[in-house]
């Protein structure tokens, strides 16, 4: 087509009719700038659906990890109060100055429970990576990020200070001094009276039972935070399928 006004305006030109010369040749450069605007309306168009593509991979990798964090957590949950109450287990057996029993000795194991806390963060590393604003919905970006780096980043940090805190200077002392290791869901006292007769031990896991309380609250913090943000994904994704 350019060539075949190409070919108009030298005729045209060497007939001297200029006016008919500068509109063939206003002609050449609107195609031109026509069939660029069409070149870069289809680049962009490729990139956005390009980019649809991602964030659509993106964020359905993602849902895959708050789906194992949701089961993590709630496994997380159960031991906190599986913990929380070996340890009123154990106050109440000791309050009554019970003797000793070999079923004991799982509850003794729990009471020292001390949470590994393990989340998948995979997709979300991935989307740091690639940029945020992969995420076309600002709601969503902000609740993603919300999630990850303020939700999670505070009950790791928090239940990390905690144990820090107390299990190398309070835990393990008496641990070592009072038990040893049956399996590994149990431990026996060395000397079951001496254990009884001091306060330290007590007063001890009841702190602890206090630790495990505080860290079962953040998770389930955490967990409505999980569920809340995979709600909106499956939202976000089932409205742009439509």
């Amino acid at each position: 087509m350019i060539k075949f006004f190409r070919k108009i305006r030298q005729n045209l030109l060497q007939k001297g009719k200029m006016k008919r010369y500068f509109f063939y040749a206003a002609s050449e450069i609107l195609l031109v700038v026509i069939g660029i605007l069409i070149a870069v309306s289809i680049n962009n168009w490729n990139e956005v659906r390009k980019n649809h593509a991602t964030e659509n991979k993106l964020l359905l990798e993602l849902k895959e990890n708050l789906s194992i964090n949701i089961k993590r957590l709630n496994h997380d949950i159960i031991l906190e109060d599986k913990t929380i109450d070996a340890i009123n287990y154990i106050a109440e057996h000791f309050d009554a100055r019970r003797d000793y029993q070999e079923s004991l000795d799982s509850y003794f194991k729990l009471a020292f429970f001390a949470p590994d806390i393990v989340l998948s963060e995979s997709a979300f590393e991935s989307i740091r990576s690639r940029g945020f604003e992969i995420i076309r919905s600002d709601e969503l970006r902000k609740s993603i990020i919300e999630l990850f780096d303020v939700s999670y980043a505070n009950m790791i940090s928090e239940t990390v200070r905690l144990e820090n805190q107390f299990w190398p200077a309070a835990i393990l002392p008496i641990k070592h001094k009072y038990f040893r290791p049956v399996d590994e869901q149990r431990i026996r006292p060395v000397n079951y009276m001496r254990l009884l007769n001091d306060p330290i031990y007590l007063n001890t896991i009841l702190d602890r039972k206090n630790f495990r309380a505080q860290s079962k609250n953040l998770k389930n913090q955490c967990l409505l935070a999980t569920e809340a943000t995979m709600e909106a994904i499956n939202d976000y994704l089932n409205e742009d399928k439509k």
